[in-house]
């Protein structure tokens, strides 16, 4: 009933704080766009808001969908003929399988509420990098600049600059969260513990929205909020911005597939996520092991032997 209630006024608080003309403006440029490029005629006013939503929903929801087949996973070594497949992450044990939790309505209930309230969210990050200057009429929409070169001098050094700001501090938020999350009873058990139903990850997005709408929405309301605080700040950047939630969205679903997908430099594993499925009370970070490392909660991947005959022997 919580996490019901949690998602139906994250529904009515994202119609509340939505800006209806300019979502009717945005509705009619898109609408007009798409009868450009030949998809369909121009909708009724009164039907451009609706496309305008399943829009984003197709590309919130239908790009997650699709992710795992676009990010490869690491590959296995090439036998004689040269032929490799996709590597998966290990059970932790070498004796039991990790059984996969059936979906439930309940189940299916959270991941519908979860993906109805992604449109919302990705309009309210569009609004936001709008008053950072994000202009759709404007050469690559005033994120990138028109001269390549300028790509190198100057977008470059942004990233480099910003980005790693956005996940480092993202993540010490969440980390937090996350952790409290398994350290205070009562947000465990009403808030996160439907989330551990499932100890080996292995439906990549189905997995990622399966989860209590309290806590997914915290989660991802806190990207945009401190988006927005580091704009305050005058430490706001279109392009690392952009790729600060792509890439968030991203990992957060790869770490939920069975596949092997790493980055350089522990910047993200989805092994240590895997470790924090089945062992519940470690690696806390969203995506890479930093903040873990640094409180001592970091737990690196291992496969055990069963060493007895109770249930959680081989864990």
């Amino acid at each position: 009933a919580l996490s019901w209630a949690a998602g139906g006024l994250t529904l009515l608080l994202q119609h509340r704080f939505t800006d209806w003309t300019q979502a009717s403006a945005d509705a009619a440029y898109l609408s007009q766009r798409l009868q450009d490029v030949g998809v369909g005629p121009l909708p009724q006013p009164d039907l451009q808001v609706a496309l305008l939503w399943a829009y984003l929903y197709a590309m919130s929801v239908g790009v997650s969908f699709a992710m795992p087949g676009i990010v490869p996973a690491a590959q296995s070594k090439a036998d004689a003929e040269g032929a490799s497949e996709p590597l998966k992450v290990p059970y932790r044990t070498t004796k039991r399988l990790m059984p996969q939790h059936a979906l439930t309505a309940v189940d299916l209930s959270y991941i519908a509420l979860n993906s109805l309230c992604l449109p919302g969210l990705f309009y309210h990050f569009v609004t936001l990098l709008r008053s950072w200057g994000l202009d759709f009429d404007a050469p690559a929409c005033g994120i990138y600049p028109e001269k390549p070169l300028l790509l190198l001098t100057e977008t470059l050094p942004e990233l480099a600059m910003y980005l790693p700001l956005y996940f480092i501090t993202y993540e010490f938020v969440y980390y937090w969260w996350h952790r409290r999350m398994h350290e205070v009873p009562v947000l465990y058990k009403w808030v996160h513990k439907h989330h551990h139903q499932q100890t080996y990850p292995d439906r990549a997005v189905i997995d990622t929205l399966n989860t209590g709408c309290v806590e997914s929405q915290v989660g991802l309301y806190s990207q945009l909020a401190l988006l927005w605080a580091f704009g305050k700040l005058g430490l706001g950047s279109l392009p690392a911005s952009l790729w600060f939630f792509t890439l968030a969205g991203w990992m957060s679903v790869l770490e939920h597939d069975r596949f092997e997908r790493a980055l350089p430099f522990d910047v993200f594993s989805a092994r240590d996520h895997h470790m924090h499925h089945a062992f519940v009370k470690c690696n806390y970070s969203p995506y890479g092991s930093l903040w873990d490392r640094a409180f001592g909660t970091f737990k690196p991947f291992q496969v055990r032997p069963k060493t007895g005959d109770g249930p959680n022997a081989g864990l």
